[in-house]
C-alpha cells in the first residue's frame, strides 16, 4: 500500500537556523512531490501566574514569526500551512502528524526539551521513536534540496537487519529512488557467534572476531536476497560486517565511508523506561551520524502484494535412515515446483563416546561420518547417501528436479536441520514425525516439534502413514 499522493509533509520550525534548513528540505520535497507543507512550531505556554495581556503578546509574536517563515518557504515554491500548537515539541509535532495523516516528518538535528535529556533524549529522537512515518533528521539541506530539484543523485546508506523494521527502511528507500537517482549502500551488521552457530558451521571466527569464509557468503547471499526484494534488481552496493561490539559504531562507520548523504535506519521505537535494558540501534545511528538521519517505524511498511503462490523452488526434507521415516521424501518432490532441487538431509547422531570430555567436540568432526550400524569415515558416509539417493523418486528426472544429498554429525538434531536448512536458503524444510504431537512426544522429546519451534522457514510436518 502506497502512500496517497496528496497527503502533506509536516516540518516542525522553532525559527533556528538548522530549523530552517530542514525547513528547506520540506518545502523542497513538497514541491517534487506536488502536496502541502505543514509547517508546524509548538510552544509551551503556562498560563498559571501568566498575566493574560503577556500571553496574547507571546502568541501574537509567535504566529508572526511562523506566518514570515511561511512566506519565505512559499517563496521557494511551496504550498505552506502555518500551524501553531500548544505543547511540547515532539509532543505536538507526534500528534499533528497523526492528525493530519501525514507522509514525512522533518525536522532538524537541534532542539531539545530543557529537563532529563539523557533519558528522554532530543527533540529528533523522541519525534523518531513515537511518529506513525519516517523522521526526516536533517543536518545538511544541500544534498536534499539538490536531489529534490534534479540536479544530483542521493547518496543513500540504508543499515538493515532480517526484521521487520528493516524491510520497513528498504521500502522508504525504494520510494525514494522511484523519485529521482540514488545510489544506495546497504550494510548489515551481525554477532558472528550467533550467525556461526545459527548457520551451524563450525571452524575459528575471522580476523579480530569478523566473520569466516562461509559464514560471510551466506549472509551476502541472503542479503542480496532480501534487497533485491525490496529494492528490485538495480545496482546496490552491499556490505556485510562481522562485530563482536556495538551495532550502531560499524553502520555509522559504513554511512561515513560511503560518503552517505543520507542514513536510513528502521526503528521498533521502543519508549520511555522500556528502553532502559536495551540499546536502540536507531538512537545510537541518529545521536551519532555526522550525516541526515531517516528513521523509518516497522509500522510504516506497507504490505507488498505478493503472487497469487509462493515459488517454492528448494525444498529440504530431513530423513532418518534409522527409522522407516523416508515416507516424507515424496511430499518434498510433490511441492517443488519444475526446476527446482530437493535436497536430503540425514542427522547421524555419533554412535561411541571417546574416553573424557577432552576433544570431544574434535571427534565429533573426525568419528562417525554419518555410517550405518557403526560404519565409520568416507565409506559409511558414502554408504549413508547411496541410501537417500534410493528414495529419489524416478519421476523427478522428469520434471527437472535436481536432487542432492547431504550428511550431518553432531548431538542436536533438530538444531541441524535448522541450520543445513539456513545453508541451504531452504524455501520449506519438510520432515517426517514418528507420531503425532502428544503427551509422550511432548515428554521424550520430537524432532519435528523441535524443528517447528526452531526454523526461520516454514515446515511440513508429515505424519506417518495409517497402518
Amino acid at each position: 500500500m502506497k502512500s496517497s499522493p496528496s497527503l502533506p509533509i509536516l516540518c516542525g520550525t522553532d525559527f533556528s537556523t538548522a530549523a530552517a534548513a530542514a525547513g528547506e528540505v520540506g518545502a523542497a520535497l513538497a514541491v517534487r512531490l506536488k502536496v502541502p507543507l505543514l509547517l508546524v512550531h509548538a510552544c509551551q505556554v503556562l498560563l498559571e501566574g501568566a498575566e493574560l495581556d503577556s500571553y496574547d503578546r507571546a502568541i501574537a509574536v509567535w504566529r508572526e514569526r511562523l506566518r514570515v517563515e511561511g512566506e519565505r518557504l512559499r517563496g521557494l515554491g511551496a504550498e505552506v500551512e502555518e500551524i501553531l500548537a500548544f505543547d511540547a515539541p515532539d509532543v505536538a509535532l507526534v500528534q499533528v502528524a497523526r492528525e493530519r495523516e501525514v507522509r514525512l516528518l522533518v525536522v532538524s538535528s537541534v532542539g531539545r526539551r530543557a529537563r532529563s535529556r539523557w533519558l528522554w533524549g532530543s527533540v529528533a529522537e523522541r519525534v523518531a521513536e513515537s511518529a506513525p512515518v519516517a523522521t526526516l533528521v536533517v543536518r545538511e539541506a544541500g544534498p536534499w534540496v539538490g536531489w529534490a530539484r534534479g540536479e544530483r543523485a542521493l547518496r543513500v546508506f540504508v543499515g538493515v537487519d532480517f526484521s521487520r523494521s528493516a524491510e520497513a527502511a528498504l521500502q522508504w528507500v525504494g520510494g525514494r529512488r522511484e523519485l529521482g537517482a540514488c545510489e544506495v549502500t546497504v550494510g548489515h551488521v551481525d554477532w558472528p557467534p550467533e550467525e556461526a552457530a545459527r548457520l551451524g558451521v563450525e571452524g575459528p571466527l575471522g580476523l579480530a572476531g569478523s566473520n569466516s569464509a562461509s559464514v560471510q557468503s551466506l549472509l551476502e547471499r541472503d542479503l542480496r536476497a532480501k534487497v533485491e526484494r525490496w529494492l528490485g534488481a538495480g545496482e546496490v552496493k552491499l556490505w556485510v560486517r562481522g562485530n563482536l561490539g556495538r551495532t550502531d559504531l560499524p553502520l555509522v562507520a559504513m554511512a561515513e565511508a560511503s560518503a552517505a548523504d543520507v542514513a536510513v535506519v528502521g526503528t521498533h521505537q521502543v519508549q520511555g523506561l522500556a528502553r532502559l535494558g536495551q540499546v536502540s540501534v536507531s538512537r545510537g545511528v541518529l545521536h551519532r551520524a555526522a550525516m541526515s538521519v531517516a528513521c523509518v517505524p516497522a509500522g510504516a511498511a506497507a504490505r507488498v502484494p505478493g503472487p497469487l503462490f509462493r515459488a517454492c523452488l528448494r525444498v529440504l526434507v530431513a530423513v532418518d535412515l534409522a527409522e522407516p521415516y523416508g515416507f516424507a521424501v515424496p511430499y518434498g518432490y510433490a511441492i517443488v515446483q519444475p526446476g527446482g532441487t530437493v535436497r536430503l538431509l540425514h542427522h547421524r547422531l555419533p554412535s561411541m563416546l571417546p574416553d573424557g570430555e577432552e576433544g570431544l567436540e574434535e571427534w565429533g568432526k573426525e568419528r562417525i561420518e554419518g555410517g550405518a550400524e557403526g560404519e565409520e569415515g568416507d565409506e559409511g558416509r558414502k554408504g549413508l547417501e547411496g541410501r537417500l539417493r534410493e528414495l529419489i523418486p524416478e519421476e523427478a528426472a522428469g520434471r527437472s528436479l535436481r536432487s542432492e544429498v547431504e550428511i550431518t554429525v553432531g548431538w542436536e538434531t533438530a538444531e541441524a536441520i535448522c541450520a543445513a536448512a539456513e545453508r541451504f536458503a531452504a524455501d520449506v524444510v519438510c520432515i517426517g514425525a514418528h507420531s503425532r504431537p502428544g503427551f509422550t512426544a511432548r515428554a521424550q522429546g520430537s524432532v519435528a516439534l523441535a524443528v517447528l519451534r526452531q526454523s526461520r522457514r516454514p515446515v511440513l510436518v508429515v505424519w506417518p502413514p495409517a497402518d
